[in-house]
């Protein structure tokens, strides 16, 4: 076929940017059997993508209210704190707290809101007896970027049934705007009771066993590889990374020459890893400092393991201690983890808050700047992998990411 129509089938790589006054924020989400005739898009887009072909891509800015609804004043509310509706997740009761997010069911009884309405809600004002609630879009109010490449295109063969998508919904409704602060505050995360543990035993004892798994997916762990190589990128040759928290998998790109030292709590699992140059067994739950001199490293990164840790917003500082200047933090996240071993906080939030808890413990250290966030979603799980049978769908990859300042 020479080029998209209205009766085409495509896959889009979706790409979605917008800026928080902390951080810019990339989220990129894979549509599949996208349905140009049936399927709804923002405003010109679906024009803009008729006659591409596959590697073609489109791009267009949406100023507030032309992409998602605009911030509406009306949707704020002053309810009694009393109506809101606890539930017990793990064995831990969920309360309400400033700058959260929370399924509008629990929120109380509100014009239009009913018990099993699941659309976020944030609470932006709190005290003992009343709270102020805010049930617009996360992305209310704020200019976005939409792009998309094409990646294949068919022809449809019939049209009969079938459902329609609207695209920006499936990747704006279901998270992005959620990990970042309200109003310009601090959101009230629960760092005193929230950093406990269902298992507080030592983590050497833990971890004493070797896990030699990988603890995502093929594909998370190439994407994981690919937003780290953006970040990796202006580095010279045998710059020094430090692979926090390492075990088997580094998530580093093969392709840059670079010198990693692996620092974790099981030296039999960093062994397999072949591409640590060195490994330092280090458990930093029971002591925070890194054992290194300051500005000893071009780079560190946190591949999937930041949960476990009980002082975080130390560990972070130490990271910047011992990065030189205009060298990168990263850290990734997924949604698997060790339960028994993650802090109790972890289980509580939604996957894009768990991205705005560490923004926060990022933005605890004055040196660290250019803070950036991306997510990666909907992508196909490999068909070899094990746990296919389970979900069709790779598991999600987020990344926080920063710079300390030259």
């Amino acid at each position: 076929m020479s080029g998209l129509g209205e009766h085409s089938l495509t896959t889009l790589e979706l790409a979605l940017e917008w800026q928080s006054p902390e951080s810019r924020h990339l989220e990129r989400y894979l549509a599949r059997r996208v349905n140009l005739w049936r399927d709804v898009f923002p405003p010109g887009f679906k024009e803009a993508l008729l006659g591409k072909s596959a590697g073609d891509t489109v791009e267009k800015a949406y100023q507030p209210g032309e992409a998602v609804p605009d911030h509406d004043p009306k949707l704020i509310h002053a309810v009694p704190r009393s109506r809101f509706q606890r539930r017990t997740v793990g064995g831990r009761i969920i309360e309400p707290a400033r700058g959260r997010f929370y399924p509008r069911g629990m929120l109380g009884d509100m014009l239009g809101v009913y018990p099993q309405d699941s659309r976020p809600g944030r609470i932006i004002e709190l005290d003992e007896s009343s709270m102020v609630v805010d049930l617009n879009h996360p992305l209310a109010g704020r200019p976005l970027t939409l792009r998309a490449t094409v990646k294949d295109t068919a022809d449809k063969v019939t049209e009969t049934g079938g459902r329609l998508t609207c695209w920006l919904e499936e990747i704006a409704d279901s998270g992005p705007g959620m990990q970042c602060r309200g109003g310009g505050r601090p959101t009230s995360f629960d760092l005193q009771d929230g950093l406990h543990r269902r298992d507080e035993t030592e983590d050497s004892r833990f971890y004493a066993s070797p896990r030699i798994i990988g603890h995502v997916d093929a594909q998370a762990g190439e994407f994981l590889k690919e937003t780290y190589a953006d970040a990796l990128s202006t580095l010279s040759a045998k710059a020094k990374v430090l692979d926090l928290m390492s075990s088997v998998q580094s998530h580093l790109p093969e392709h840059l020459d670079l010198h990693v030292t692996g620092l974790g709590l099981n030296l039999e699992e960093m062994e397999t890893n072949p591409r640590l140059a060195e490994r330092v067994v280090h458990d930093l739950n029971a002591t925070p400092k890194l054992p290194f001199p300051d500005k000893s490293f071009d780079a560190v990164a946190c591949s999937l393991s930041i949960e476990y840790l009980t002082t975080p917003q130390a560990v972070i500082a130490e990271c910047a201690r011992v990065l030189r200047p205009g060298g990168a933090l990263m850290v990734g996240v997924s949604n698997r983890w060790f339960p028994t071993k993650a802090v109790r906080i972890w289980m509580d939030l939604h996957e894009f808050e768990r991205v705005g808890l560490v923004l926060e413990y990022f933005q605890t250290v004055p040196t660290l700047t250019d803070l950036r966030t991306v997510s990666i979603r909907n992508w196909w799980r490999p068909e070899d992998d094990p746990h296919i049978d389970q979900t069709l769908t790779s598991d999600p990859v987020y990344v926080v990411m920063g710079t300390v300042q030259g």
